[in-house]
Parts: structure tokens; C-alpha cells; sequence
């Protein structure tokens, strides 16, 4: 597997050692792009032979970005990107076994031409490769978007004329921190035109972007620009560097009230920007039809043509669920040691192919773990929760980072299955350290049963269960399992006596929060959260007199919380717990 490492902002002098200095324009190139969506890509990166690979997730789906050669130095001191056909054919190797390893077929999106070729040529009848048009950049000149000329764009140079006849007093300013809140305003009032302003839901997937790179201003290199009629601002616009000659235009937002406002802060940030910048991206339509016409009436320069790559057939790897789960039922006897009856009980009656996330390499299951799904009970409520089972990986494949990999893929797993929570209950004691670094906290605990399962039919057993504040419940054919189990067991069960620490993690971090706010309604308080497995969950939190809000706008005196200690503060003095787990 490649050791990917999680993208922060410090690592913008790495990255543009490989972007500045090549050849792509690609705006997902973009430092600025990078960071500020990788709250909904969750975007990773590693170095493999010289060549910069992103991974992320679109949906529900593992991707990956086209590899970026690294820029070697020529005897003139400039720097040149050479073209190596078996080093691509290599890389594409390494990440198709990657994706493999992680659970998924390979994809990879925003393909060129070139790798279009290369693996048509050098991976026959194994690829579904496919442009998307919806995801093609427009580039501009630079010069052609600042003068204008010729008969084609008259009607731009029209509404231009026609603000500057309006509004002659008009400012250009460069974009700065301070005017920060006056941009979000003004994106505010766009949206309001636009008929997507609604307090009461999240912020859109864009205002999201914008509020991140607001935030990280300075740090990301980002160039702004405004324009001002009276003191007030019309119109802003900004974004960053993708190559040494081609610049990305990130946002760009004006005030419809004032025509031509969209035109004339085009042409004036397009002079501002530095002369080195011969190209301008102004990113793709997304298959808008408004949105594709403004674009093409610009006349670009070019249009940059990217590919989705995906493997042709289902991998044998993933179709063959009953060798998986063989694979996966003979480590699971590797590792834990149980007994046959146990094994043939698990993997007959609570195993399931979907539950199953498992890593593969060298044609084989490595290391697995089930995902069980189950429902806490929280003050009356019922919550979607996970249940992780069964983390176990053969010997020879052990600190290869397989194990932070399952987990996190795991987690991803139960937040698009619109868990809340996940818990479990750790096998060794120095397993309390790992899952703890992966987000768990010791909030959960494992009791003694409080009936005898054997005896207890489950309606009365779920009267007692849902006697409970805070407890992971059993449906009936869980229950059904339980009582197998210990008739299977004999002479060798011994019922719980003493309480087992275990462990649970926040999943959705809004849904979370929204259950405190309502069992605390008295409660105003702003909480900053840092998951670095789930991005998404990555925000300030409005929690206010029983209702959260969830916002990127930063909050000074903020509360700032781990995912771990998120899940502290809203199970403190809860007592939550679990009984008769099938570990």
C-alpha cells in the first residue's frame, strides 16, 4: 500500500515544487482549490518515484487525482517536466493496487489526453475511460481578457462601458483580510438573489470552500480582488497560482443590482493579477447551461479535456464475496483464537458482505473488519451506531498502516450510513491507545447482562434494555444469536460480572451535537471540531438553547475539541452502555 499523508496548509512549498514549475493547468492543481475543499474531498497525498499523487473521496468512492511528475532542474537553472511513459505506466500500477488494497475498484478523475493514451495503450480492455465534459476547465489569455478586442467579445466591452458610464467613480482595490466580512456579505446577498439563502440549513458546499480559504488567507497565497461604487463593495473576486504562467480564478461574485459588475471585475483583476500569468483558468461549468454559456462567450483559449478512468469489469476481487469472507473468517480464527462453533456462529448469522471492510494484497483478504449495525438509545431517542468488530490483520502484513486505513475507511463507511456514533470494545489493553488515536474515548461502558439472556424471553429483556438512558440496544434477532451462542458455549460460559471499559467515537459530529443541544436546552456555546478522519465534520458548532448550527465562520473564543473529546462532552455523566456484545 502507498502511505498517503493527510493535506494541511504547511505543505504548500512541497506541493508547488511539483505544480509551479510543471506543465498542468488543471485548477484541482490549485493550492487555494486543495485546502479549501478538502473538507468534502477529505484530499490526501504521497510521493511515489518522484511523482505527487492525490487521493480523495467523491462520495462514497475512493479516487485518485493524475499523478504530478516532479520538475527536474536543466543545466540553465529552469525546470523541465520530461515525459516517461513507463514511469506513468508504473505509478498507474502502484495506485490501481492501492485502491484495490483500500476496498475499491480504481477511479480516477480529471484524467488528460496524455494518460488517456497511455493507458489505452498499455492497459488494454481493463479501463471505462470517458471525458466529462461537465468538468472541463475554460483557459483564458490573460491579454484577450483584459482588452477584449475584436467583433466576438463587443458585447462584453458594451456592459463595461455601461458600468463605468453608471458608476465612473468606481474602485478597483486589492482583496484583503479586513474585507473579509463584506465579501461574505455580499456572497450573502448573491445567494439571496439566487433563491438559496436559507438560515436554518447548513452552509452550501461552496460558502464552505470560500469561508476556508478566508480563513487560511495568507497562509494559502491567495490574490484578491475588489470593486467598490460609493464606498460600498459591488463586486470581489480571488484565487491562486496552479502553474508559473497559469492563474486560477476560485470565486467571483458580484451584486446583480449593478450591471456589469461581473464584467468589469473580470477585466480589472485579469490586469491586476501579475503580468507572469499568460493563462487564466477560470475553472469549469459543472454542466450549468447558464453558467457554460457565460463561460464560452469569454471565447477561451482552449478548453481542458479531462477523463474519468475506471476499471472496465467488477474486479474479481471484489465479486468473489465467499472467498473474501473465507479469507476473512480464517484470520479472524488467526488472530483471536476462537473456537469453530463461535466462528461458524459470527460468520453465519452476523457476518454479512456489506458489513465486511477489508483490505486486499497479493489477491488475498490481509486484514478485515465488520461494521455491524446497531442502535443506541439515547434519552428516548433511537441513533444509527456502528459497531466495530472483528479489527484483525495476518502477522506478516502487521505495521504496514493497514490497520489506521481500515479503521478510517470504516469511519467513512458508517458516516454515509448515516450513523451517529460507533463503539467498541478493545480486544487487548494496549489497543486502548490505538483506537484512542483514532477518535475513541472511554465513554461507554460493557456491563454485566442485567437479566440471564438464556432464560429471558426478549420482550421482557427489551422492556429492561429500554429501561436504560443510554444504551446500545439488540433487536430480536440479535438477541436470537446471544442465546445461541451461549448454549453453544455449554459448560464454558461464564456470564459477565465485572464491567469491560469500552470505547466510542463521534461519526456525525452535526447529528451528535444536535442530540446534546436537545437534552441540554439550556446550553449556548460555539465548539470548534478537528476529526482527521472525517472532514466533513471539520466546523465551528452553534449549539443554542436546543438547536446547532453548523458554520465555518470562525469563532475566536470558540471551544475547541477533538472528535474524542466531542464525544466527552456529550456522553459526560451519561453512563452509557452495552451488554451481551458478541466479541
Amino acid at each position: 500500500m502507498i502511505k498517503f499523508n493527510e493535506l494541511t496548509e504547511n505543505d504548500k512549498e512541497l506541493i508547488h515544487s511539483f505544480t509551479l514549475w510543471g506543465v498542468g493547468q488543471n485548477c484541482d492543481l490549485s493550492f487555494s482549490n486543495l485546502i479549501s475543499w478538502k473538507f468534502l474531498y477529505n484530499t490526501q497525498y504521497a510521493i511515489v518515484d518522484d511523482y505527487l499523487i492525490f487521493r480523495f473521496y467523491a462520495g462514497h468512492h475512493l479516487a485518485y487525482m493524475m499523478p504530478v511528475a516532479r520538475p527536474k532542474t536543466q543545466q540553465d537553472g529552469t525546470f523541465k517536466v520530461g515525459k516517461c511513459d513507463d514511469c506513468f505506466v508504473r505509478i498507474i500500477k502502484a495506485i490501481r493496487e492501492d485502491s484495490i488494497a483500500m476496498g475499491h475498484p480504481f477511479l480516477m478523475l480529471g484524467a488528460c489526453n496524455y494518460l488517456k493514451e497511455l493507458s489505452e495503450k498499455y492497459f488494454p480492455d481493463t479501463f471505462d475511460i470517458k471525458p466529462n465534459r461537465d468538468h472541463s476547465d475554460y483557459v483564458y489569455m490573460r491579454e484577450k481578457l483584459i482588452n477584449l478586442s475584436g467583433k466576438k467579445l463587443q458585447s462584453k466591452r458594451n456592459h463595461i462601458n455601461k458600468f463605468k458610464s453608471l458608476y465612473p467613480q468606481y474602485e478597483y482595490r486589492d482583496l484583503t483580510p479586513d474585507m473579509i466580512p463584506q465579501c461574505l456579505e455580499l456572497e450573502r446577498k448573491w445567494r439571496l438573489s439566487s433563491g438559496e439563502e436559507n438560515e436554518e440549513e447548513e452552509l452550501t458546499e461552496e460558502l464552505r470552500s470560500m469561508t476556508r480559504a478566508f480563513n487560511r488567507w495568507d497562509k494559502l497565497g491567495i490574490v484578491g480582488g475588489t470593486i467598490f461604487v460609493d464606498g460600498n463593495l459591488v463586486a470581489f473576486t480571488y484565487g491562486c497560482p496552479i502553474n508559473n504562467n497559469t492563474f486560477d480564478v476560485c470565486v467571483e461574485k458580484a451584486d446583480v443590482a449593478y450591471e456589469g459588475a461581473f464584467n468589469i471585475i473580470n477585466q480589472e483583476f485579469a490586469k491586476h493579477i501579475p503580468e507572469q500569468y499568460v493563462y487564466i483558468n477560470r475553472e469549469e461549468d459543472l454542466g450549468d447551461v447558464g453558467l457554460r454559456k457565460a463561460k464560452l462567450s469569454y471565447r477561451p483559449e482552449f478548453l481542458i479535456e479531462k477523463y474519468t478512468i475506471m476499471e472496465r469489469h467488477p474486479l474479481a476481487a471484489f465479486e468473489d464475496q465467499d472467498r473474501i469472507k473465507q479469507e476473512t473468517m480464517a484470520i479472524w480464527k488467526d488472530v483471536f483464537n476462537d473456537s469453530d462453533k463461535f466462528i461458524d456462529l459470527y460468520f453465519s448469522r452476523i457476518y454479512k458482505s456489506e458489513y465486511n471492510v477489508c483490505c486486499q494484497l497479493d489477491d488475498r483478504v490481509v486484514a478485515a473488519l465488520q461494521a455491524l449495525p446497531y442502535t443506541m438509545l439515547y434519552h428516548g431517542k433511537e441513533v444509527k451506531t456502528a459497531y466495530i468488530s472483528g479489527v484483525s490483520t495476518m502477522l506478516e502484513y502487521r505495521k504496514q498502516n493497514i490497520g489506521n486505513n481500515l479503521m478510517k475507511q470504516a469511519h467513512f463507511y458508517s458516516f454515509f450510513h448515516e450513523a451517529v456514533f460507533s463503539s467498541l470494545i478493545p480486544a487487548e489493553k494496549w489497543l486502548h491507545t490505538w483506537y484512542a488515536k483514532l477518535g475513541y474515548a472511554h465513554v461507554i461502558t460493557c456491563t454485566p447482562p442485567p437479566v440471564d439472556a438464556l432464560t429471558t424471553s426478549y420482550a421482557d429483556f427489551d422492556t429492561v434494555q429500554r429501561g436504560k438512558k443510554c444504551v446500545l440496544l439488540h433487536d430480536k434477532d440479535n438477541y436470537d444469536i446471544i442465546q445461541d451462542d451461549i448454549r453453544i458455549a455449554g459448560e464454558t460460559y461464564h456470564p459477565q460480572v465485572e464491567n469491560i471499559q469500552a470505547m466510542l467515537r463521534v461519526v456525525n459530529a452535526k447529528h451528535a451535537l444536535a442530540l446534546y443541544a436537545e437534552t441540554h436546552p439550556q446550553t449556548c456555546i460555539v465548539i470548534r471540531v478537528n476529526d482527521e478522519d472525517i472532514p466533513m465534520n471539520n466546523a465551528y458548532y452553534i449549539v443554542n438553547h436546543g438547536k446547532v448550527k453548523q458554520t465555518d465562520m470562525p469563532d475566536v473564543n470558540a471551544l475547541k475539541l477533538t472528535i474524542s473529546q466531542l464525544a466527552e462532552l456529550i456522553f459526560k455523566g451519561e453512563e452509557a452502555e452495552m451488554f451481551l456484545m458478541m466479541n
